[in-house]
């Protein structure tokens, strides 16, 4: 009797334990299953978000590199744009020195000619000098190179304008010097003498009374002179120490030399 209770109960036991085990089953899978859906769904949402974080920054650096680029061929194209603008300059300025240099060569040709003329004509003008029948000049006139010359006397001095007034009455004028060796015959009688020379009519045009302008201003004329120091030096006066000219004003007083 108990025998058989025990085996009811075993099989009791063992069917209740296949009981609880039948419905265990589905009240845990379900749930089990709900969770992996929502993981997956939550993994596929984020996929997609970062997928559209990657395409929004793709996006952005993109138009930055495009604005970037656009600045960048912008200044390109000016600096290119000034670069050629500046060698254009330059080119010009590369012709305009040609056209200078080739000028300035053709003006040295013509003074050099000029130079030379002058020269030419000047030694003509001695050799007809010299080769002039020498007459004899005035009582108190001196000789030299075919010339007469008249020298106010001592302690007798004018301005320039009256010296030459003087020599005029003489049937003169005042000394026009055109060599060195008249240059050292006429300083031999006083220390600072008056010559026929002057810019009266046009500021810095030197003129001789002859109306030839002043060709040799480099070999005969001070170190700095003409200067017009004061502004009103218009008269030309030779100083014999220095065997050279010098400008100063025309109512000073000096002594003075006629030629003719």
């Amino acid at each position: 009797m108990s025998v058989t209770l025990s085996s009811k109960s075993g099989e009791v036991g063992e069917d209740s334990v296949n009981l609880m085990a039948s419905d265990s089953r589905p009240k845990y899978g379900w749930r089990s299953h709900i969770s992996v859906w929502w993981i997956g769904a939550a993994a596929v949402c984020l996929g997609f978000l970062l997928l559209i974080l990657i395409l929004v920054v793709v996006a952005h650096n993109s138009k930055a590199l495009g604005h970037q680029d656009s600045k960048c061929a912008n200044v390109i194209y000016s600096l290119t744009a000034d670069r050629d603008t500046l060698r254009d300059e330059r080119d010009q300025l590369k012709l305009k020195s040609i056209n200078l240099t080739e000028e300035m060569e053709l003006l040295q040709t013509r003074y050099n000619a000029v130079a030379v003329s002058r020269d030419t004509l000047q030694e003509e003008v001695n050799r007809l000098n010299l080769s002039r029948r020498d007459e004899p000049c005035h009582e108190g006139w001196k000789s030299f190179g075919g010339k007469c010359y008249y020298y106010s006397p001592s302690g007798n001095t004018k301005n320039w304008e009256s010296s030459r007034k003087d020599c005029k009455e003489r049937g003169a004028d005042l000394v026009v010097i055109t060599t060195k060796e008249e240059l050292g015959f006429v300083i031999q009688t006083y220390d600072t003498i008056w010559i026929g020379l002057s810019d009266r009519d046009q500021e810095s045009k030197w003129k001789w009374v002859d109306g030839t302008i002043d060709l040799l201003s480099n070999e005969f004329w001070e170190v700095g002179e003409p200067n017009n120091h004061d502004s009103n030096e218009d008269c030309a006066e030779v100083v014999r120490s220095k065997r050279k000219f010098n400008d100063v004003r025309c109512d000073k007083r000096l002594s003075w030399a006629c030629e003719k």
